[in-house]
């Protein structure tokens, strides 16, 4: 079965033939909770991957009225979130049970803080860095950033910035960073729903062997990448956005002839 990774839910989303393929949300965002009156009736578990420490204690909010919200792109409602301190765009614990009630829904993590840190070890594919990203390492000069990627802090060992300069992080404190991130994780799971997720999907798609063993030992069963995923342990997922532009590209009218 074919899987799409869904980040902030949109009206155009709709128009595409959701019902042909399982899908998963990332972050735990508010239009994912709003629009469930849509997905209600999907003919596939809906996988909701929840970022913990995002989800603050507040009311629930509306569902889906007949009023389509505006769209948010990963680096806004990121930015809003890690350099704003606004979560307002993110579920409430209370939308988040909501959606744990229903009976299509899975819930699964997405780790507590879902970080980033400063790593020499490069994408194959790169591309341009989210604002949001940049700004968490405002206070490290930019000569000692030059060359280095900004990735996931679970996902790899990378350097931490003290008295001045940047000094790898030995394996023992980044392992001991997976571990704590991962307990926070669970015991949010277990606070507010009562039960743990043996799900999880890897902040930014970006993962290593030693991460996944790592969440292995915390129980987790389960893990979903994007869908270059090379491990066979991994569900590969498709971009809901690369389905939407290939729709669009299909749909296009050729061009006139000179």
């Amino acid at each position: 079965m074919d899987v799409l990774m869904i980040h902030d839910l949109s009206e155009a989303h709709f128009g595409l033939p959701l019902d042909r393929y399982g899908l998963t949300f990332d972050d735990g965002l508010y239009s994912q909770y709003y629009y469930y009156p849509l997905l209600k009736a999907h003919p596939r578990p809906l996988t909701f991957f929840i970022t913990t420490s995002l989800i603050r204690e507040a009311p629930a909010r509306g569902r889906f009225d007949g009023h389509f919200l505006g769209h948010l792109n990963t680096g806004r409602y990121s930015h809003k979130a890690f350099i704003e301190k606004d979560l307002d765009c993110f579920m409430t614990a209370e939308e988040v049970r909501y959606l744990a009630e229903q009976p299509n829904v899975r819930i699964g993590a997405h780790s507590h803080f879902h970080d980033v840190i400063l790593t020499d070890v490069h994408p194959r594919k790169p591309k341009p860095v989210s604002p949001w990203k940049s700004e968490r390492f405002a206070d490290v000069p930019a000569a000692l950033r030059e060359g280095l990627s900004i990735r996931s802090r679970l996902a790899f060992q990378g350097f931490e910035f003290a008295e001045g300069r940047l000094v790898p992080r030995s394996e023992s404190r980044w392992i001991e960073f997976i571990r704590r991130d991962t307990e926070l994780c669970q015991n949010w799971f277990e606070r507010h729903l009562g039960r743990v997720p043996d799900t999880y999907c890897f902040p930014f798609n970006e993962y290593s062997s030693r991460l996944i063993d790592v969440l292995a030992s915390f129980g987790f069963r389960e893990f979903y990448a994007a869908r270059s995923a090379k491990d066979p342990r991994l569900i590969g997922r498709t971009d809901i956005d690369a389905l939407r532009e290939a729709a669009a590209g299909a749909n296009a009218s050729p061009a006139a002839g000179g």
